[in-house]
């Protein structure tokens, strides 16, 4: 399993020059695959938090905390970027994991959160499974859909539109930024026209299976660390 891209997409977002950030946090970070790409293409020392860590990572810019997204264990500011790949979708109380993740967010700092997409005709495109568990897996988000409990709340973990994540976003942050082409174009470099026009036509609301954004500044009215 290989986060390669999505690590090296993060730190184009960055567009940090010669300055690496002094500390990134991945928020949930699983078994630490995603948190190791990032601190060996950003060059930073990156902590990564989950309700279940594997503790295996032994790199001296590497470390994993079990805790909750909600409830951050770090003062206000202590962290100069923040990446959370396809996990809001699985918080309870997604809202206050965006707040959280302000929080501890240096206010010059820069956040990347990527979901999938609610709106999405079908899911799991460029994952990691196999082309069986992703037939599998969108005949079960389907019947999900057609049973009335496409929702995360019901654990389907249907993800939100692309305005919905930007809404829960602007909650907290000055300025919310999608960057869903710039990653798609990215990621499929071979289907650039393809992307291109969907977004140009506004197809990418059924025909893209995630969303993605770049997050920066204070939100008026939510105090700065």
């Amino acid at each position: 399993m290989s986060f390669e891209f999505e690590a090296r997409f993060f730190d184009q977002l960055l567009g940090r020059g010669d300055a690496s950030p002094r500390r990134i946090l991945v928020i949930g970070c699983g078994a630490g695959v995603e948190v190791e790409h990032v601190a060996q293409v950003t060059g930073s020392p990156v902590i990564g938090v989950d309700l279940v860590v594997h503790p295996g990572a032994r790199r001296a810019d590497v470390q994993l905390l079990r805790a909750d997204a909600r409830a951050l264990p770090f003062r206000d500011g202590a962290v100069q970027a923040v990446y959370c790949y396809h996990v809001l979708e699985h918080v309870p109380e997604p809202a206050r994991a965006v707040a959280e993740a302000r929080r501890v967010l240096d206010p010059r700092g820069l956040a990347y959160f990527g979901t999938p997409n609610k709106s999405r005709l079908v899911g799991y495109v460029g994952g990691r499974a196999t082309p069986w568990e992703k037939v599998v897996w969108n005949l079960v988000d389907w019947r999900k859909r057609l049973r009335g409990q496409w929702d995360n709340r019901r654990g389907a973990h249907a993800g939100f539109t692309d305005r919905e994540l930007a809404s829960l976003l602007g909650q907290h942050f000055a300025r919310v930024e999608s960057v869903s082409l710039p990653y798609y174009l990215g990621k499929y470099p071979g289907m650039a026209g393809f992307w291109r026009t969907s977004f140009r036509l506004g197809l990418n609301r059924f025909l893209a299976p995630s969303v993605y954004f770049s997050a920066t500044g204070v939100a008026s009215g939510t105090s700065a660390p």
